[in-house]
């Protein structure tokens, strides 16, 4: 017969003992309580530098985190597109952020109003519909600005064609043609870079720019390739392109065989004929105004 064989398992009769042990309850008056935190922003120690506090109309000086209607401007008006146009692009882009904000703010508000079931927000949306137009507009302005930007590169590469085209007709013209060339060269100099056909109709402070010394350039290495080509045997010292507005302006102020000469002299003095940027419109004011005042018998102002 084999020996009976215990079987482990805890033991449950402190288990049973503690139910039968009454609750005991300590006087609950004795008992002393914390007093309760009330859930308030002062608990808290929030920087006055908090980017969270741009949604707040005041910033940090804010005392409400809900504006009523009698607090929203009404009275503004959206801004309308000829004053756009006369903005920079960097107003245009700090104008843009500051309704971005503006929008955000009221953005918050609304939202906050229909979490506490506050349905006073007509003149929330209403500010929010006048900021949202003032946006399309500034984009509009951008769009206008980006059309005309790459109507104007077009443009360009338009006129650079027809300013090529023009010097290979003009450089290789009959010398029977030359005259009419001659006069559609004064008409294209004033239609491209405004400089004017005779030199009294100059005005100083405003003629003599970038745009001029651009045109000055071109009309002077035009006729400057012509002389080469009509005269395939000239001196070796007129022979290299022009160098500069000084080697450039005799042929804008005298006929080409003045300005020939007038460049082989400055050559063969060795005359330093290359300025700084600085110094080229300067340059160009005293010296057109020199030869103003001579033809006109006057003084140079």
């Amino acid at each position: 017969m084999l020996p009976s064989v215990g079987i482990r398992h805890f033991s449950r009769c402190a288990v049973r003992s503690a139910r039968l042990k009454p609750l005991r309850f300590t006087d609950l008056n004795k008992i002393n309580l914390n007093q309760p935190v009330v859930p308030t922003h002062k608990n808290f120690d929030v920087s006055p530098d908090h980017p969270l506090w741009a949604f707040f109309p005041n910033g940090n000086k804010a005392t409400s985190c809900f504006r009523d209607s009698s607090e929203i401007d009404t009275s503004s008006r959206p801004w309308a597109l000829p004053e756009l146009r006369r903005k920079s692009f960097e107003d245009l882009h700090k104008l843009w952020y500051l309704i971005l904000k503006e929008r955000n703010i009221l953005a918050r508000e609304v939202r906050l109003a229909e979490a506490i079931r506050e349905n006073n927000t007509q003149a929330h949306n209403e500010l929010d519909e006048k900021l949202a137009l003032t946006q399309k507009r500034i984009k509009q302005v951008l769009l206008e600005r980006q059309v005309a930007y790459e109507r104007a590169q077009l443009m360009t590469a338009e006129q650079e064609e027809y300013l090529r085209d023009f010097e290979e007709r003009y450089v290789n013209a009959e010398e029977s043609d030359i005259v009419s060339y001659n006069e559609k060269l004064i008409r294209l100099q004033y239609a491209f870079f405004g400089i004017e056909p005779q030199l009294d109709d100059f005005d100083m402070e405003t003629d003599i720019n970038v745009n001029f010394i651009e045109g000055l350039t071109y009309i002077a290495n035009l006729k400057h390739k012509r002389y080469l080509k009509l005269h395939p045997q000239t001196e070796e010292v007129l022979s290299t392109p022009l160098d500069g507005v000084v080697e450039a302006l005799p042929f804008l102020l005298n006929d080409t065989n003045e300005a020939i000469q007038e460049l082989k002299s400055l050559r063969e003095r060795g005359t330093e004929t290359k300025l700084d940027k600085i110094d080229v419109i300067p340059f160009l004011k005293r010296t057109i105004s020199q030869v103003i005042a001579e033809r006109n018998g006057t003084e140079a102002v």
